[in-house]
């Protein structure tokens, strides 16, 4: 009599499970693995469960699969040839999981996508080249602009008997002051105080502001002194 002898036949693990397993065994987290691949955490879930339903359409669902078997040190073309495997038994049984390969690619997040060396560079490009504009403008802008000069004593057109004046005020940052010609000092803040002596009869004070590019802007005060009453 002839014996038979059984063999028990193992099925091969699907890809979800080789891409859990080799999660767990690098000891990453689903949340890691989506922040290292740029992959929605919701995408990879339903790579490991096999729930293909839930990917945007066959193109997105090869490249995540493609970027997550790399990251997890898988071989991507092994992973791939499996998936196209399993997607024929899939749709010859009508499994509600294949992919509808007739289905629209549906428009996914730009976080969802992989960032590439080519993409990454090109904003940097960009994001240099707005930076550089916006400091020529503010450069620009600092030199063509007139320098601050304001006066808050004496008034214009003051009339009195004394033959002396306080005049004061401030100008801008990196900015001289001449009064009538003579530069005066300034402080630390810009502020500036000085005595001036007066004629009798008509006195026209001019203050200048010249900033460090050349750049001036004048004031003029006029003042009458009147002769003393005997």
């Amino acid at each position: 009599m002839v014996s038979f002898k059984t063999k028990e036949i193992s099925n091969p693990p699907k890809i979800g499970e080789r891409l859990q397993e080799q999660r767990e065994h690098l000891q990453l987290s689903l949340e890691q693995a989506a922040t290292a691949t740029n992959i929605s955490t919701k995408y990879l879930q339903a790579l490991e469960e096999g729930d293909y339903k839930k990917l945007p359409g066959e193109v997105y669902a090869k490249s995540f699969l493609k970027a997550y078997a790399k990251f997890l040190g898988l071989q991507t073309d092994v992973i791939l040839s499996y998936f196209a495997s399993e997607q024929t038994i899939y749709s010859k049984t009508k499994n509600q999981n294949a992919i509808d390969h007739k289905k629209p690619v549906e428009r996914v997040s730009r976080v969802h996508l992989l960032a590439t060396p080519k993409l990454l560079r090109s904003a940097a490009v960009i994001i240099l080249a707005l930076f550089c504009l916006l400091y020529l403008g503010v450069k620009i802008k600092a030199i063509m602009a007139p320098p601050e000069l304001i006066i808050s004593q004496p008034v214009s057109d003051l009339v009195t008997e004394q033959n002396y004046i306080d005049v004061a005020g401030q100008v801008g940052k990196e900015t001289t002051l001449e009064i009538n010609g003579q530069q005066v000092m300034i402080d630390a803040s810009g502020k500036f105080s000085e005595t001036l002596e007066l004629q009798e009869g008509t006195n026209l004070i001019e203050f200048k502001a010249i900033t460090r590019h050349g750049r001036e802007g004048k004031i003029f005060r006029q003042i009458v002194v009147n002769k003393k009453a005997d």
